[in-house]
């Protein structure tokens, strides 16, 4: 109201202005009219001031540029809160999507149209939503594509929800323009959409550990996955269930997404609780999807940037098969691949779990379709089973979920 009032007040004092130049130019002309013929220096003055007084009266003859009391702009007259500036040019966070029907109204994609030089600007980063869904990818345009669409075809809750596809490039600096296209092309009919090349080429550890930058405060869900995975319809629900109930314990990292998994101590067999546990704890993430804890993984994230300054330091953790990979890795020169490795040794470091589903059949909520890439030599036979059907037993989760060691035998905690 106040600012309401300023403003009306600095209208009338332009009007006051206006009126008193047009009484200066009345008078002028009367007393060259007395003298019956104006003279030159008469008439510049006349238009003179119709044309200073033209600066403020009409924006589009303001060719001079002249303001009283603004900034430059055309004057506006605000009756309410003045927006910000993200609202005013229509780059903040648009309305909550709703998550079905899409017969009548979808909301726009929310992507950048740039091109793929050097000169691209990343997008600005959409705030204040409930889930965060990160696409890491590098040149696997139809298996990314897969991904995508069975993005489209989960239940968000009603839920904000933003997609980030970030593209790497290769060691060269190139962007693959055929992903890159196809990211952009793509409509995610659930939420909002950002494509981001990274600038440089970072690998899978900086697609992994940099892209997700949680502030203190945030209140988001984030998960986070490779482009040969496939998603269940449940996949939100069931992040949205896991981290309500277990967010408290300082104990947990996050939330694996995946329902096969081998022993990583070495015993045979796939990783299983008894059936009658529907989540267990595991000491070593899984990749196949995971959702980060924000206080964990901030600790984590700041952990590695100074781990990584020793070039002598290496994550090894004993008993355990991942440590015999990376050694293998380490003198192939291929530790660039394994990410996790660090991730292993500091969740062992702090004690730190990881919780995953436990489902009839070991079906997960994500598949990974073991494609040709960094963690495949080639393309494997994908048979496992994605979970179509909600789990009841997810409504109502365990205080303390079972603890397995590495190799699948339960332990007291």
């Amino acid at each position: 109201m106040f600012c309401s009032f300023i403003l009306e007040e600095k209208k009338w004092t332009i009007y006051a202005c206006v009126a008193l130049w047009l009484f200066i130019a009345l008078f002028v002309l009367l007393l060259q009219r007395r003298r019956n013929r104006p003279s030159a220096a008469c008439v510049a003055l006349g238009l003179f001031i119709a044309l200073f007084v033209l600066q403020f009266v009409n924006y589009d003859w303001n060719i001079l540029n002249f303001h009283l009391f603004s900034d430059g702009e055309p004057h506006m007259e605000f009756r309410g809160p003045i927006k910000p500036f993200t609202d005013k040019y229509n780059i903040g966070p648009p309305p909550v999507a709703k998550n079905l029907p899409y017969s009548t109204l979808k909301p726009r994609p929310w992507e950048m149209k740039g091109d793929t030089s050097n000169d691209y600007i990343h997008p600005p980063r959409v705030t204040e939503v409930h889930l965060r869904i990160m696409v890491i990818t590098y040149n696997r345009a139809e298996s990314m594509l897969r991904l995508l669409k069975s993005l489209n075809n989960v239940d968000y809750l009603d839920d904000r929800v933003v997609l980030e596809i970030w593209v790497d490039r290769s060691k060269d600096g190139i962007i693959d323009k055929k992903t890159f296209a196809t990211a952009r092309n793509f409509s995610f009919e659930k939420g909002f959409k950002t494509v981001h090349q990274q600038d440089k080429h970072v690998g899978i550890y900086g697609q992994w550990i940099d892209t997700w930058q949680p502030t203190a405060d945030s209140k988001e869900i984030a998960v986070i996955f490779e482009d040969d995975i496939t998603v269940s319809p449940f996949f939100y629900r069931y992040l949205k269930k896991v981290h309500a109930r277990y967010d408290n314990r300082p104990e947990i990292n996050g939330y694996s997404l995946q329902g096969i998994s081998i022993k990583h101590g070495g015993a045979g067999g796939n990783l299983h609780a008894p059936n009658e546990n529907v989540v267990f704890l595991y000491p070593i993430v899984g990749s196949w999807g995971f959702s980060p804890k924000k206080e964990n993984w901030i600790g984590f994230q700041r952990w590695f940037a100074e781990a990584r300054k020793n070039t002598s330091f290496q994550p090894y953790v004993p008993g355990i098969l991942p440590t015999g990979w990376y050694k293998t890795f380490l003198k192939q020169g291929k530790t660039d691949s394994m990410w996790t490795m660090w991730h292993i040794f500091y969740a062992y470091s702090k004690k730190e779990w990881t919780l995953y589903p436990n489902f009839p059949k070991n079906a997960g909520m994500t598949i990974n379709w073991k494609e040709k890439g960094l963690h495949f030599a080639k393309t494997l036979k994908n048979t496992d089973p994605l979970v179509m059907e909600w789990d009841t037993r997810l409504d109502n989760l365990p205080e303390e979920p079972i603890h397995l060691d590495a190799n699948g035998k339960i332990v007291k905690h």
